[in-house]
Formats: structure tokens, C-alpha cells, sequence
């Protein structure tokens, strides 16, 4: 078992930077990668980039809204919701801080912390990045502490179908814009793509 160092990363809050943890060893840590042909990566980060619009494009989340501090600031917090699954349990659901966002570099940092679904420590990012001319990659990193009751390689699967279903969604989108099958400004054509019914990552 891998002894977790500890080390501190900057929040940038307002101006100020504050101090969150980071740890620099992980007994999880992994990359999970999908290819957007269609979408270039300053379109698909134009359609990824919102911290509370993560239900829009991710096949297992019903909702994702501002639960405290600025929208889309670093230090706010968004609660994330599954759909039920019909057997009566309640949905998985989950707070999570934004730590960092870089437009520059395409990518947001956060850290999951109240949650449901087993998760102790959790840090990820999420990034976009151009493949060649005509597409991008959307990858989401994490590390964490292992998840109760769930094997490392189901966590980066479901994560990966999770990913999965979201490139499709950016995909199907941008054609669908470039089209003129979207509404200029409405992302109504993600919310109808819905999958799945559990955030389960």
C-alpha cells in the first residue's frame, strides 16, 4: 500500500490564494482518454469548460447545480445527482470543489468531497486537448484513496463509459450545430441525449 506524502496546492479565490491538500502519492491514480473527431478543442471546451453544466454532457448525471461561493469561480461548490434507478434506493450525489480553471490550457481541477457512492479523498481534472486539425481528446485524470467496495479498474471503466458518452454527446452536437440543426446558444440538444441513470463514478 502506497504511503500518501503530503503537499499543498493553491486555490485562487477571489484574488487570494488559498491553501487546499494535495497529496504527491496516491494508491489510485489514472487517466482515462476519448478521441472527438468532429469537435476541435476550442469547441469542445466551449461546450465543457462550465463547472455546473456537467448534467448537460455527462450520460449519468440528472442534475448539477451551484450548491455555495461564485459560479464557476474557483472555491465554489456543485452538487451532482444520478437519475434513480427504479429499485427505490435513493440516487448517488456528490459535492465537489473547483480548484483551478484554466481556459488557457483547457482544463478545470476539483476535489469531490460530501458523496454517497463510497469515495474518501478524490482529485481529478478534466481536460480538452487538440488531437490534429480536425479533433480533440477529452481527458479526466484522478487519484484518489481506494473506493469502498469497488476495484480500481471498475472506477477508471466507469469512468471511461462516462467520458465515452460524453464525447459522443460534444460530437453529435457540433455536428448538429455546423449543421444549423441547434438553436444558436441553447444547449436543449445535449439535455435530450440522456443516458444511463447513476453518476456511479
Amino acid at each position: 500500500m502506497a504511503s500518501a506524502e503530503s503537499t499543498q496546492v493553491s486555490v485562487v479565490v477571489g484574488g487570494v490564494a488559498a491553501a487546499a491538500p494535495r497529496s504527491k502519492a496516491w494508491e489510485w491514480e489514472g487517466c482515462v482518454v476519448s478521441a472527438v473527431q468532429a469537435a476541435t478543442a476550442d469547441e469542445a471546451w466551449a461546450l465543457l469548460s462550465d463547472f455546473l453544466a456537467f448534467h448537460r454532457w455527462h450520460p449519468r448525471v440528472a442534475a448539477c447545480r451551484l450548491a455555495s461561493g461564485t459560479p464557476r469561480a474557483p472555491g465554489c461548490v456543485r452538487y451532482c445527482e444520478g437519475t434513480p434507478d427504479g429499485d427505490g434506493a435513493p440516487p448517488d450525489w456528490a459535492h465537489e470543489t473547483l480548484l483551478e480553471h484554466d481556459p488557457g490550457r483547457r482544463f478545470f481541477r476539483y476535489e469531490m468531497n460530501d458523496n454517497n457512492m463510497g469515495f474518501g479523498r478524490f482529485f481529478a481534472t478534466f481536460r480538452v486537448v487538440p488531437d490534429d486539425a480536425a479533433g480533440c481528446e477529452l481527458r479526466w485524470e484522478f487519484e484518489c484513496e481506494p473506493v469502498r467496495g469497488t476495484p480500481r479498474e471498475a472506477l477508471a471503466a466507469r469512468l471511461q463509459a462516462g467520458l465515452d458518452g460524453m464525447a459522443a454527446r460534444v460530437r453529435d452536437y457540433v455536428l448538429a450545430a455546423r449543421a444549423g440543426a441547434v438553436v444558436a446558444g441553447g444547449l436543449e440538444a445535449a439535455d435530450e441525449l440522456k443516458l444511463g441513470n447513476s453518476i456511479a463514478v
